[in-house]
């Protein structure tokens, strides 16, 4: 997007507490205005499960004046946007839609909206899901360093066309995998060092069933591994799986032939592939990034 980024986070659920201090406005404001202000700290995570991972605080005010209205930072304390901030506001909390007016770090300068949706009624409060959409104007920082994505491999045959990405990326938000005897082909959507979001695939056949993985806001591949072998005359990868931060995905078709691995370091992760493909995926290899 020309001058300026499109920023889109899914994933988040934000536990909205009913603890907290509250005042009653009438000892406050002269002359007496009928109302409540409360003083808010709701967390939010990467998950709605008991295994979720802290991303954000929402902290701020919650003010009663004939409705629930919301004012409040989003302090990114984990994941891609750790120190950044999001200016919200709006009002109802379970449901409909908050404003984004501004933002600080990464997200300096952001505007949108976040969707709200109703997850769990719980004896605390509410369990609310996220969806971010909004867009930042492209900063120039000369003193934030730039780190470079890195490749890695591939492992496989040498059949097929060469297959690249024309962008360096920056982190990965979905793969699909397509397989059957073996792995037809690999989709996958990334963000790039500009901060567009693109698609590179499919690479490879149309056989065999869909397999998709959608990356939470703090989620990220830290391991694939698989094995390539002989089918149908040529050299080709048998089986993968996928790693991430969270969870587990695969592995997919039938394990056989010479197993590969691609562990990464800690704070690094696979934001991108680069490949051999035609009718079947011959070959697969890493882009490596900091997360």
């Amino acid at each position: 997007m020309a001058q300026g980024d499109e920023l889109s986070i899914r994933g988040l659920y934000l536990h909205h507490t009913c603890r907290g201090p509250r005042v009653n406005q009438a000892t406050l404001l002269n002359p007496p205005m009928i109302g409540e202000l409360a003083v808010n700290n709701w967390t939010v995570y990467d998950g709605p499960g008991p295994d979720a991972k802290l991303v954000a605080r929402a902290q701020g005010l919650h003010i009663n004046a004939g409705n629930w209205h919301n004012s409040f930072s989003l302090v990114f304390e984990n994941g891609r946007f750790k120190g950044s901030t999001l200016q919200v506001m709006g009002v109802v909390v379970e449901h409909g839609e908050w404003a984004i007016g501004g933002g600080t770090g990464e997200l300096a300068m952001a505007t949108g909206v976040i969707y709200k949706r109703l997850h769990e009624n719980n004896h605390d409060g509410n369990v609310i899901e996220l969806t971010i959409q909004g867009f930042c104007p492209r900063l120039k920082n000369p003193s934030v360093p730039c780190h470079h994505a890195h490749k890695i491999g591939p492992w496989g045959g040498d059949g097929g066309s060469t297959e690249d990405i024309t962008e360096p990326p920056k982190r990965l938000e979905s793969i699909t995998v397509r397989c059957g005897l073996v792995i037809d082909s690999v989709t996958f959507t990334y963000i790039d060092q500009a901060g567009e979001k693109l698609t590179a695939g499919p690479w490879g056949g149309s056989g065999g069933n869909p397999h998709t993985i959608h990356l939470a806001a703090s989620e990220f591949v830290n391991e694939i591994s698989g094995t390539y072998g002989t089918f149908q005359g040529a050299t080709v990868i048998t089986s993968l799986k996928i790693v991430t931060n969270v969870k587990t995905f695969g592995p997919w078709s039938t394990e056989i032939g010479t197993p590969f691995s691609v562990p990464v370091q800690s704070g690094s992760g696979i934001v991108g592939f680069f490949a051999r493909a035609g009718k079947y995926l011959d070959a697969l290899g890493v882009y490596v990034h900091h997360v």
